[in-house]
């Protein structure tokens, strides 16, 4: 046996019962009328009410009809009415989750927040109405049909749905992968239904599981009361109500054995959808793939020349909070080819003016932003949304710390590199591919193939780090922005990775604006340094010039915590 069989089948064999026992459940509700020694729908008076034996396991009803036999093929009916009407349910409120939740997320107009707020309301209505009852009444108005009685199912569970994954977007949206995503250009739907959605799987699983085993009680309890499967259907709520008033009889087992049936396949699907939700999650990485081969670096050469042409403007750049000014009056240019750190303590704006540099804040409600950012000469704040997006990734692009948390955790490195592909180019499939195994190459990935099947999971951290390098670089723009980009990897990695950020950048002729609080970083790679405190820039030089003699105090205190030493300081 193969390596990758045996752990197929260890895997297998690990499996929690509950997975076993709801595949039996549905191998059942498949082959049950196969399986069954009699017919389940033909009386016969002179074998009525026979108490269990060999020849009738669970006996007979009061029709002569065998019990087993009947059990068997009321799975069919139960399981497959609670799965289609719980997959009804599922379609119907997860899209309307995704649109509640991510334009409540970014709403700023009083329209969207209201029609929010509305949707909300008529979901509180639904969810009033005791579930059991509005079910009954639903059936009983419409007519007691299978399909009725799926629809029904339907309207009673979308709303749980619908506010399960309202309250996974409105968390998932803060991701970094989510931020990521918006930053290299993906429409507002496309994070939400193919980076977001994905994400909140496990969760509906898990939900789904549940639901199925609460719909099949919710079919039976519809029969048991006459208002669902009509006989001689087999079905276990009517099976349950047809044997209870032998029980005073002592005829038990026309009504117990039904009952012990609903009962147990209740209990699984309700049991199984954690486990569910835990097989569909991405492995973590092995302690082999840990250490996983990566090409060296290039080489880097410090490069120094003029920068006569601008790439990047900011002009009076302000981001308030609540009326607060998180990022304060902030001006300061970029040229082409240039490469301008951008230093300070934590808390000092510097992550938030990324943001806004990138454009990933100005659909979020809460920040209002004021100033001026030119790209290229375009002022990037006048753009509609559309627009924006499509400058993001093409003519500036972002590259974020923590490559690992950027990309969708619950996405293929391959898949996610089309979804950023495609957002700006239009490739048939045999170019797209050539196209990342490319990209991935140029920085240092051996064995692309494979790491474009992998989940990001299984990346070790410099990596990933380089696969979001090598996304920041896909569309060859004209401003590189990292962000703490070496932030959690070890020093060696860390060199790499700089090296590699920066060897490309200046090999394509890339603008560079590194945010970081490793002063060590901003020496060794970038040609002018800029100081923040408290959202406001504090000092501005070149490189050599700052560290030899800063200007300002706070500048010398920040340099002082992180033990440099001035030789020509007075």
């Amino acid at each position: 046996m193969t390596g990758r069989l045996r752990n197929r089948a260890v895997r297998w064999l690990q499996l929690d019962p509950s997975i076993v026992a709801i595949g039996i459940i549905l191998f059942i509700a498949v082959f049950g009328r196969l399986l069954s020694p009699f017919d389940p729908e033909v009386a016969n008076p002179a074998t009525r009410l026979l108490p269990p034996s060999w020849i009738h396991l669970f006996g007979t009803d009061e029709n002569g009809i065998d019990v087993f036999s009947r059990i068997l093929t009321s799975f069919r009916i139960d399981v497959f009415v609670a799965l289609l009407g719980t997959l009804l349910s599922v379609g119907i409120g997860a899209p309307l989750g995704v649109v509640l939740g991510y334009v409540e997320g970014r709403a700023k107009s009083p329209v969207s927040r209201w029609t929010t707020e509305l949707s909300l309301r008529i979901v509180d209505i639904i969810q009033a109405f005791p579930v059991f009852i509005l079910a009954m009444v639903l059936v009983s108005a419409a007519g007691s049909s299978i399909f009725n009685i799926i629809a029904a199912i339907a309207f009673v569970n979308g709303p749980v749905f619908l506010r399960l994954v309202r309250s996974e977007m409105l968390a998932l949206r803060r991701q970094p992968f989510a931020e990521a995503a918006v930053a290299i250009g993906a429409s507002t739907w496309r994070v939400g239904f193919v980076h977001l959605l994905p994400n909140a799987l496990p969760t509906i699983i898990a939900q789904v599981s549940v639901t199925i085993g609460f719909s099949i009680l919710l079919t039976a309890g519809l029969s048991f009361v006459g208002a669902g499967i009509d006989p001689p259907t087999p079905e276990l709520g009517a099976m349950i109500a047809s044997g209870a008033k032998f029980m005073i009889l002592g005829q038990w087992w026309p009504s117990l054995f039904p009952g012990v049936a609903l009962g147990l396949i209740v209990f699984w699907f309700a049991n199984g959808g954690d486990r569910l939700a835990n097989l569909l999650t991405p492995k973590r990485i092995t302690r082999a793939e840990r250490h996983a081969d990566i090409s060296p670096a290039p080489a880097f050469a410090q490069v120094s020349e003029p920068y006569p042409t601008t790439s990047l403007s900011v002009k009076e750049l302000t981001v308030q909070v609540g009326g607060r000014a998180l990022v304060d009056n902030v001006s300061f240019a970029l040229a082409q080819g240039e490469r301008v750190a951008i230093v300070g303590a934590a808390g000092a704006g510097k992550s938030l003016l990324v943001q806004a540099l990138v454009g990933t804040l100005q659909d979020q409600p809460g920040f209002k932003i004021s100033g001026r950012i030119s790209v290229g000469g375009e002022d990037f704040g006048a753009l509609t949304p559309a627009q924006r997006r499509d400058r993001l990734g093409t003519v500036i692009a972002p590259v974020f710390s923590n490559g690992k948390s950027v990309l969708n955790p619950m996405v293929r490195v391959g898949d996610f590199m089309r979804l950023a592909l495609a957002a700006h180019t239009d490739l048939v499939e045999a170019d797209v591919n050539t196209r990342l195994i490319g990209l991935l190459r140029e920085v240092g990935i051996s064995d692309p193939e494979r790491r474009l099947r992998a989940f990001p999971s299984e990346l070790s951290g410099g990596m990933a780090q380089r696969v979001c390098i090598a996304l920041a670089l896909m569309h060859r723009p004209s401003i590189l922005i990292t962000d703490e980009p070496t932030a959690g990897l070890d020093v060696t990695v860390q060199r790499q990775v700089l090296d590699l950020m920066t060897q490309l950048a200046v090999s394509h002729g890339m603008a560079q604006l590194i945010v970081t609080r490793d002063l060590g970083i901003a020496a060794h790679y970038c040609d002018r340094i800029i100081v923040m405190h408290a959202g406001r820039i504090v000092e501005t030089a070149k490189t050599k010039a700052i560290f030899k003699k800063p200007e300002s105090q706070l500048t010398r205190t920040l340099f002082e915590k992180s033990g440099v030493v001035f030789s020509h300081a007075n």
